[in-house]
């Protein structure tokens, strides 16, 4: 069985960024606050997210004092709008081929559920992957961090003889799998993610491969 992350993994994780700031950008333009164009490219200029909606925030409340368009009504935006993401042409043909060869799929990943169902239905991930071999983390109580949510994977699938963890980041992805027997490899960065690979962890949260393209999964096997 082979388990993948879902952010920066499957999909570019500044994709879903830049399709909530699109959200958001929507909304106030649509309510005549700013133009679409002008509240991304605000939202873009930050170097962080949470900063961004602050300093949009402020400037909304310059030229329209009291709006309801504050801080909290983006996050919500954020997290709760319907994501215009889709995966990539080699990802895709990657899992199809996969289940076609009858290996079994799944996804371990952190995050509200409301998000991260929204981002696994915008990729079509039902598509390649049974319901009951997605696990979010917040539907559980534990992230991974944690040992839960590898463990809930491997009792929803006790006829599985092999165990492979696909991941990105080293400061959470490998620690559990590594020590409960699974293969584990990272995907390199291409230099879009949203969390550095550049970082010293201790030996046991490495993973045992490391590959530049997710096609090459299928060399693994």
């Amino acid at each position: 069985m082979i388990v993948f992350d879902l952010d920066d993994t499957l999909f570019p994780e500044i994709d879903y960024v830049h399709s909530g700031y699109r959200a958001i950008g929507r909304e106030l333009e649509r309510h005549g606050i700013m133009s679409e164009n002008e509240a991304v490219g605000f939202l873009m200029a930050s170097d962080n997210t949470a900063r961004g909606f602050d300093d949009l925030s402020a400037r909304i409340w310059l030229s329209h004092p009291g709006s309801r368009f504050d801080v909290k009504w983006m996050v919500d935006t954020y997290r709760y709008h319907t994501p215009d993401i889709c995966l990539g042409k080699v990802t895709e043909s990657t899992l199809a081929g996969l289940r076609d060869k009858g290996i079994t799929l799944g996804i371990i990943t952190d995050g509200r559920s409301a998000t991260q169902r929204a981002k696994i239905k915008a990729l079509g991930l039902d598509r390649f992957i049974h319901a009951d071999n997605i696990v979010v983390s917040s539907e559980i109580g534990a992230d991974k961090t944690s040992e839960l949510p590898f463990i809930t994977i491997a009792e929803r699938n006790p006829n599985e003889r092999m165990f492979m963890y696909v991941g990105d980041n080293p400061a959470k992805d490998f620690r559990w799998p590594n020590s409960m027997g699974w293969d584990t490899v990272m995907l390199l960065d291409k230099g879009r993610n949203i969390h550095s690979q550049r970082i010293n962890v201790p030996p046991d949260y490495r993973a045992h491969h490391t590959i530049s393209s997710i096609t090459e999964i299928a060399l693994l096997q």
